[in-house]
């Protein structure tokens, strides 16, 4: 069921960000191409971490891996066991069912411009600022978002709700009916306030090569 969600989300990401991705020995692969992270590997089963964490930590170049899991402990012991270091640890794989989302006005001085590329983007502004921004892409019926920030300046002032109904709400014009996202730890208050709901945690690490 995981495994299932996993390639959803994935396709909803590389779309968003403009990537691409392969299945290298059977593993899903996204080429990210930045000096810090040049190969993304996403587990779509947490069974195999050890194998993975072996081929990724042996790689010449900056190489991440993500799992989502239910044993996030163990799965850390295992990725450090097979000389991995564990970046991110306590991250959330998130789902949601569209219908119903809130979707806030922002507050007064804000305004909301969205943009599409096709992928939809959402910007709050302050005085011309960029106080708050998110992206979502479309992929069948599953919108997965992307880069949900609210600038220091700007936070608890309800911004990043507006940005996810705004996302949301162009969305489902599109025949999107079931969100996805890996959340960091900071936003997961956030979308669960909106009522996305927990699939599985999600452990993030890279391999002990510098760029």
């Amino acid at each position: 069921m995981i495994g299932e969600l996993v390639e959803r989300w994935h396709r909803g990401w590389i779309a968003a960000d403009g990537l691409t991705s392969e299945y290298r020995d059977g593993y899903l692969v996204v080429h990210v191409d930045r000096p810090q992270r040049r190969f993304e590997w996403i587990a779509t089963d947490d069974a195999e971490t050890t194998a993975m964490a072996r081929i990724v930590a042996a790689t010449s170049e900056p190489n991440w891996l993500s799992v989502p899991t239910h044993t996030p402990q163990r799965v850390s012991a295992e990725l450090e066991a097979a000389g991995m270091v564990v970046a991110r640890p306590d991250e959330t794989f998130m789902r949601r069912a569209l219908t119903g989302h809130p979707a806030p006005e922002p507050p007064a001085g804000y305004a909301v411009e969205v943009t599409r590329s096709p992928v939809i983007g959402v910007r709050v502004l302050a005085d011309g600022e960029v106080a708050a921004s998110g992206l979502m892409a479309v992929v069948g019926e599953d919108a997965v978002a992307h880069r949900i920030e609210t600038a220091d300046a700007h936070r608890r002032r309800g911004l990043g709700s507006v940005v996810m109904g705004t996302l949301v709400r162009e969305a489902m014009k599109d025949g999107a009916r079931t969100g996805l996202l890996f959340s960091s730890t900071d936003g997961v208050h956030l979308y669960r306030r909106l009522g996305w709901e927990r699939i599985s945690d999600l452990v993030v690490a890279r391999n002990d090569v510098s760029p």
